[in-house]
């Protein structure tokens, strides 16, 4: 006889299938406390508190000791998951019957399809439908194969396997799901992948985007087929007639009636800021009602917020305030409450080996036939063995998409407990193995190897300067533009400007790079109503009008996450052939000379580039907001006629320290641009300047005063370490609008001794460092040759040694060659 006080929940069958659940109303919220008698966790909402710290911290500790295997943040909540089931862990019956009880099951599935309906109505806003009619051929064809064979050959598999081998019938009509399941690849689920690995925004990132979402489009299309066949199988045709009609009417509404009213609700919200509370506020009833019609038709609610999150415009402002506001709590602290559950639900005890071989074996043929496919229609295509293979694996990999479809099988008894157990099993196998396998086999730097040098130093003479500029906002566009016009742009030396806009990827999936003008459909504004990238592309306009020609603009947007921002850069500096990327410092300076705000994401985004660039790069430091408190810009210089503006090097030594000088020389042909080279010694007879240093410095105090170079002034000053190199900078501080120098100078070079104890921004040298984080009010350009650790790609042409210090590397010598006509990864403006 069973004592009914002491039971709190208990679980029992009705009819041999449904689940019932009792439980005392009076335990359903907070207990009266321990003092009292009570165990805490025997109240719901204790227990509800204690299931997610577990929950929490068991996600976590799997996450850490996962990631330095490669692992993503999904697969570990999903083995979190897992190890929270009863099957491992809750084989304790204490610890399953105080943490996971009957009642407290309810209350967590029920928390769960919420966080997942609120998750995925995210994921949902940030597809751009729109992507589909720009999808190329080639991702067209490996996205509808990569479909349509597991599909097809998994069926006919099935069928043959059925001759041989039995299967319960309860999983027959389950594992027909699981197949069409496996043959989609989710959009979704891809795109969060790429990110995590850090390359969306590459070639390969870009192609398994639009191939997921291709084959996306295909499985939504089937699933909506399937479930109406399996409608029609358990009702008359005039239901299933009727459920079409209402479905359609429901997703019309969506489309014409919803749209139109967000879109209405957000419409004046400011360009970079998030809409309003009530709005917003406003937005998630609409998502919950949504989700209340779609249960009543038949439709699941989370399914029905995915396909309103869908129809909806992504990117800015919706999806930057969903990012914002709720990604945080929702995918770092909710999001893996699902998973757990999901991971409850996975039984090992439920997996029979008589039937289980049978459905592994089928689960795992759509894989292989998956992986295959798109391998040789990679090849296909031209697409070499190391990128096809990382491919195909990317196409495998599953995620929270595929155990929501899962889950909502399983509720509706669609699928079995063994089903899923082994679905999940599989699907943990197989994207863990994929997953730190595509790490190591595609890397994307490789492509930005340049197969010619390019440097101004080696630039033939009269020949075109390609110069890639990168703006994050519109602070950074005086600054750029002084230093493109000192650049002197002539008709028989042009200068070609690339402007590239950078913006953090939030609220879309899909990364962008592209020109500006395909990307901006908008009428033209008006200058009170443009937009920051409007603004910043009238700026350079202006100043190509100015200029007479003499500079050609071209425009282009990048949105991508900061951490492969650089993968952007570097591909369109490698598509352009661009001499030098000039990038803004990650710091910026009030008027009055405090620093006014220090972006570390933009940090790591030029350290990035200044590792992987296929040119030289730039990093100019502004303090430009300080200098314009006595005298205008160089271009005012120009129009007005005004003194000269007055630029110095600091020479030391070194392959960064001759291409900054390139540069310099460069400048100093702008007739209101006065040049002085600081030669920086020391009275150390061995220490001496190497051949290259030598014979650069000899030609040019040779030409010093002649023609063109007039308005160059060489100096020697003679130091005994970075003491006296600080006091030659000092000296330079009240008379020089810029100063550049190189990044790298000879090891252990004597002017450069000491400087190496208070080093805050290594990426831009002892000297750049040291000029950037003390209080001088000048501007800084950095200027590196080349990417330490680069390599160009072997040419049968002739190379010579750029002996660098230690280097032992041979490059090729190389000018721009005008008929080089490389094969183009960024379509033309």
């Amino acid at each position: 006889m069973v004592d009914l006080q002491k039971v709190i929940s208990s679980m029992g069958k009705i009819n041999n299938a449904d689940r019932l659940v009792c439980q005392y109303t009076n335990m359903i919220t907070s207990s009266s406390g321990f003092w009292v008698g009570d165990d805490p966790l025997d109240y719901g909402s204790p227990l509800l508190m204690a299931q997610l710290i577990l929950i929490f911290f068991i996600t976590r500790t799997t996450y850490f000791l996962l990631r330095p295997l490669g692992q993503t943040m999904a697969i570990s909540q999903i083995i979190a998951g897992i190890i929270i089931n009863p099957s491992i862990i809750g084989r304790d019956t204490i610890y399953a019957r105080k943490l996971f009880p009957p009642g407290g099951i309810v209350v967590l599935e029920t928390l769960a399809n919420f966080i997942l309906m609120l998750y995925v109505f995210m994921l949902g806003v940030q597809v751009d439908t729109t992507l589909i009619k720009n999808i190329g051929k080639k991702a067209t064809v490996i996205g509808v194969s990569s479909f349509v064979f597991p599909y097809f050959l998994g069926g006919a598999a099935y069928f043959i396997i059925r001759r041989f081998a039995t299967v319960e019938t309860e999983a027959e009509i389950g594992l027909r799901f699981v197949m069409a399941l496996n043959s989609m690849t989710s959009f979704v689920v891809i795109t969060d992948l790429l990110t995590e690995l850090k390359i969306l925004n590459s070639e390969l990132g870009r192609l398994a985007s639009s191939c997921s979402l291709i084959s996306s489009t295909c499985g939504w299309l089937l699933t909506f087929i399937m479930t109406n066949l399996n409608l029609s199988r358990r009702d008359s045709l005039v239901t299933m007639n009727l459920s079409i009609a209402i479905l359609i009417g429901f997703y019309t509404t969506m489309i014409f009636v919803l749209r139109p009213l967000v879109i209405w609700i957000v419409r004046d919200t400011p360009e970079g800021k998030i809409i309003k509370h009530s709005h917003f506020l406003t937005i998630l009833l609409i998502v919950l009602g949504t989700g209340l019609c779609g249960e009543f038709i038949g439709q699941r609610g989370a399914f029905s917020a995915f396909i309103l999150g869908v129809v909806l415009p992504d990117g800015p402002p919706l999806g930057t305030t969903l990012a914002k506001k709720i990604k945080v709590i929702v995918s770092g602290f909710l999001l893996p409450v699902f998973c757990a559950i999901s991971g409850l639900r996975t039984q090992v005890l439920s997996i029979k080996t008589s039937s289980s071989i049978v459905i592994e074996v089928l689960i795992l043929l759509g894989y292989v036939v998956k992986f295959i496919t798109v391998t040789l229609t990679s090849l296909y295509f031209n697409f070499s063995f190391y990128d096809a293979v990382p491919l195909a694996m990317i196409m495998s990999c599953r995620g929270v998409m595929e155990i929501a479809i899962l889950s909502m099988w399983i509720e509706s008894n669609v699928i079995n407990r063994q089903l899923f157990t082994l679905s999940i099993f599989t699907m943990v196998v197989i994207t863990g193995f994929a997953t730190p396998t595509i790490r190591r086999l595609y890397d994307p730097s490789k492509r930005y190897i340049p197969h010619k040098r390019k440097t101004i130093l080696y630039i033939a003479p009269n020949t075109e300067l390609r110069v890639l500029v990168c703006i994050h906002n519109e602070e950074n566009v005086p600054a750029i533009i002084d230093l493109l016009e000192a650049t002197n742009s002539t008709r028989a030396s042009p200068v070609s400007i690339i402007v590239l806009q950078l913006t953090e990827l939030t609220g879309r999936a899909q990364s962008i790079l592209a020109p500006h003008h395909r990307r901006n459909n908008r009428p033209p504004s008006s200058n009170a109503n443009m937009t920051r990238s409007e603004r910043i592309v009238k700026a350079f306009e202006s100043f190509e009008k100015c200029n007479q020609g003499n500079f050609v603009v071209q425009h282009f947007t990048a949105e991508a996450p900061y951490a492969s921002m650089h993968a952007d850069i570097c591909t369109l500096a490698l598509d352009r052939r661009t001499t030098i990327i000039i990038i803004p410092f990650h710091k910026q300076w009030a008027i009055d000379g405090t620093l006014e705000a220090t972006f570390a994401s933009i940090r790591a985004v030029n350290q990035q580039v200044m590792h992987k660039a296929p040119c030289s790069v730039g990093v100019l430091i502004d303090r430009g907001p300080i200098r314009e408190k006595n005298r205008p810009t160089l271009l005012g210089l120009k129009m007005a006629g005004q003194p000269l503006y007055q630029i110095a090097m600091l020479f030391i030594g070194g392959y960064d320290d001759r291409e900054a000088l390139a540069y310099g020389i460069r400048m100093a042909e702008h007739r209101n641009v006065s040049f002085t080279i600081v030669h920086l010694r020391s009275n150390n007879t061995c220490e001496k300047d190497t051949r290259e240093d030598e014979e650069l410095i000899n030609d040019i105090r040779a030409n010093v005063g002649v023609k063109n170079k007039k308005k160059i002034i060489y100096r020697e000053e003679i130091v005994k370490d970075g003491v006296g190199t600080t006091k030659v900078v000092r000296t330079l501080e009240d008379g020089f609008d810029l100063i550049v120098v190189g990044r790298h100078h000879a090891p252990d070079s004597i002017p450069t001794w000491g400087l190496s104890e208070w080093s805050e921004c290594t990426e831009l040298g002892l000297v750049g460092d040291m000029l950037a984080t003390s209080d001088f009010e000048f501007s800084v350009l950095v200027v590196q040759q080349q990417p330490e650790g680069a390599e160009l790609v072997e040419s049968p042409k002739k190379t010579v040694s750029r002996g660098r210090y230690g280097d032992k590397r041979i490059y090729h010598d190389y000018s721009e060659d005008e008929n080089d006509h490389s094969q183009s990864h960024i379509l033309s403006p």
